[in-house]
């Protein structure tokens, strides 16, 4: 066998290297070319781009819901105009302002909160009851007490001089509806000389005829006579109770020991204790 040569080999070596590096260097462009092409596919997210592909492309949009209707009220409400609101801002201020203005008011009149006074003090509400209806004494409520005095200061003598003065006397109106009252009948009513001015006599009078009676007090007699009781309780009036002028300013139909003589000053002004009535004038219009 022929011995080859050490410098063919050599030769053989390197052209056999040279064949095995050529298929590599070609298979290495296309191999790195393969993932470059299949980078931009996967790009995005893969849900997002799932779900993209999955909507048909001439899919309808989904219709929007309606609205609550309390929701469509309020829209339709009418709203309050801005100046509406600059009114009810400045209220607060006209009303500190206007208060301001504002007198008080007179709530209660003095005349009639001193005469109820005087009735439960001077001891009248124990025996004719608190509200006028009756108890030792007879009612005075419910026009009663008109029935038996049509005129008030034939009321301020019994009242005054008492029951005991004319004990089994007549006395008031004597046609009296339920017939005419006999002093002494239901007990003796105390007398009110010493004990009430002739002030608080009227006032007690008035009381029991207006706020207890029922008696109208609407006349011009009447209210000239409220006027001048507002005037002397002003002015502190404590004059005693005389009653020789209040007998002579009562009828004697209706008043045991009256004269009806009347009593006047020096100009010939009816000074009669209660309301000055015109002849023929209506009373007791309640």
């Amino acid at each position: 066998m022929t011995e080859i040569p050490e410098h063919l080999l050599k030769r053989s070596r390197a052209a056999k290297g040279k064949g095995d590096d050529a298929p590599s260097a070609a298979v290495t462009p296309a191999a790195s070319s393969a993932p470059a092409a299949a980078a931009p596919a996967a790009s995005g997210p893969p849900a997002v781009a799932a779900a993209a592909a999955a909507i048909p492309k001439d899919a309808a949009p989904e219709p929007a819901k309606p609205e609550p209707h309390y929701i469509q009220a309020a829209k339709a409400r009418k709203k309050m105009p801005i100046w509406a609101f600059m009114i009810v801002l400045a209220l607060p201020i006209w009303a500190i302002s206007f208060a301001g203005t504002m007198q008080e008011v007179e709530v209660e009149d003095e005349l009639f909160i001193e005469s109820a006074a005087l009735y439960t003090s001077s001891g009248c509400a124990g025996c004719h009851g608190a509200g006028g209806g009756g108890g030792t004494g007879y009612q005075l409520s419910g026009g009663e007490v008109i029935k038996t005095f049509p005129a008030p200061i034939d009321m301020m003598v019994h009242v005054a001089r008492g029951s005991a003065a004319i004990g089994g006397e007549q006395y008031g109106d004597p046609n009296r509806e339920g017939g005419a009252r006999i002093a002494g009948n239901r007990g003796n009513m105390p007398a009110q000389i010493g004990a009430l001015t002739e002030l608080e006599l009227e006032l007690v009078i008035f009381h029991e005829r207006t706020a207890l009676g029922g008696e109208e007090f609407t006349s011009a007699a009447y209210l000239e006579w409220m006027e001048h009781l507002r005037e002397r309780i002003e002015e502190g009036d404590e004059h005693e109770i005389e009653i020789d002028k209040l007998l002579a300013c009562a009828d004697p139909a209706q008043t045991p020991g009256a004269t009806g003589e009347g009593l006047f000053d020096d100009e010939g002004n009816n000074i009669c204790a209660g309301p000055h009535f015109e002849a023929g004038e209506e009373i007791a219009a309640g």
